[in-house]
């Protein structure tokens, strides 16, 4: 015999602002971009970067 499955899923609409979502994705990539440069330039200055695993 099957029982039927209850869902507990909730589902939430959400009004998005995609302007802002958008100016967020540009704010973490360049963020992002801003690391990997201190990284590539670390380690074209000569250092190992060294890391305690």
């Amino acid at each position: 015999m099957v029982t039927p499955e209850i869902s507990h899923k909730a589902y939430i609409w959400v009004n998005i602002d995609f302007d802002k979502v958008k100016n967020r994705i540009n704010l973490v990539s360049f963020k992002i971009e801003q690391v990997i440069q201190k990284y590539q330039f670390s380690t074209k200055a000569g250092d190992c970067a060294k890391r305690n695993n």
